[in-house]
Order: C-alpha cells, then sequence, then structure tokens
C-alpha cells in the first residue's frame, strides 16, 4: 500500500532555537531514510522550500508496518504528521466508470 506522509516541525524553528541533539536526530532520520529506500520502502522524499518538514511517499505491506516505521524514525518527537493512503488513477477511474454505470441504469425522470 502506498501512503504519503506530511511532517511538519512541531516547534517554532528559529536557527537558535535548534539544539545539537535534534540536528543529530534529523542526521539519524535521514540516514534511515537512505536505509528505507535502498529496501524499496521509501519511494519518494522532497524538503519544503519554504518551510520545515517535507514529505514521503511509502511502500508498505499494512498500516501497521507504516505506523511501525514512522514511531521509529528518530525525528518523531518533533514533527507533526498527516498521513494519507494513495491509490492508482487507473483504480480511480475504474470506480468512476462503475459509477457511470449505475447512473446510467437508473431510471430518468419524466419530462414535464
Amino acid at each position: 500500500m502506498l501512503y504519503l506522509v506530511i511532517d511538519r516541525v512541531r516547534i517554532n524553528f528559529e536557527p537558535t532555537d535548534v539544539s545539537l541533539a535534534q540536528l543529530k536526530m534529523l542526521a539519524q532520520t535521514f540516514k534511515m531514510y537512505e536505509d528505507y529506500k535502498a529496501a524499496g520502502k521509501l519511494k519518494a522524499a522532497y524538503a519544503f522550500a519554504d518551510t520545515p518538514g517535507g514529505i514521503s511517499i511509502w511502500d508498505v505491506e499494512n498500516n501497521e508496518e507504516l505506523q511501525r516505521i514512522l514511531f521509529l524514525l528518530p525525528s518523531m518527537p518533533f514533527m507533526e504528521r498527516e498521513v494519507k493512503p494513495l491509490t492508482s488513477m487507473e483504480s480511480v477511474n475504474s470506480i468512476v466508470h462503475e459509477l457511470t454505470e449505475i447512473v446510467k441504469s437508473m431510471p430518468s425522470k419524466p419530462s414535464v
């Protein structure tokens, strides 16, 4: 299953507020991203250009696997995270086609 993860830094991010520990956690997170990418779990990761945070796309077996990965990331304590399941456009197109067939089979309203 594919998931889009949107991460935003939870703290007021001022250069003077960043601790060495937080920078180490980010470095560890980026290293883990490399490992997950090599394992085929992380499909893409991008940082926001205008604010601290970024997005990532994960290919995992299920929700539990994603939860485990995200919870164990060193950056987890200071991230506000939003997770969206993804589906293919082909799947959406198939559903639209099915809905179109259902609507076509419905009786039409009589003309007045």
